[in-house]
């Protein structure tokens, strides 16, 4: 599993410059950090690997699809005069 790194710290140094007062920044950067935690614990992100193996398996679907769709018309080819 991937692991995302978050500077608590900086992000409160960034939300200070951007104009909150300390308390402020600190009760958002205290969200954020639940909610990722949240988010990490149900498994919400996707990582590459889980996008490669979606990719392989949507390959292999298109192509039991295709081989399916042609024996269809092939079958129906052999019934015409």
């Amino acid at each position: 599993m991937a692991t995302i790194s978050f500077d608590t710290m900086q992000f409160v140094d960034t939300l200070k410059e951007a104009g909150f007062d300390e308390k402020q920044a600190k009760a958002l950067v205290k969200a954020q950090a639940e909610a990722m935690a949240q988010a990490h614990d149900g498994n919400s992100y996707a990582t590459k690997s889980d996008l490669k193996e979606l990719e392989t398996n949507l390959y292999k679907a298109l192509l039991i699809q295709t081989v399916a769709i042609a024996g269809i018309l092939l079958a129906i080819l052999k019934f015409l005069p």
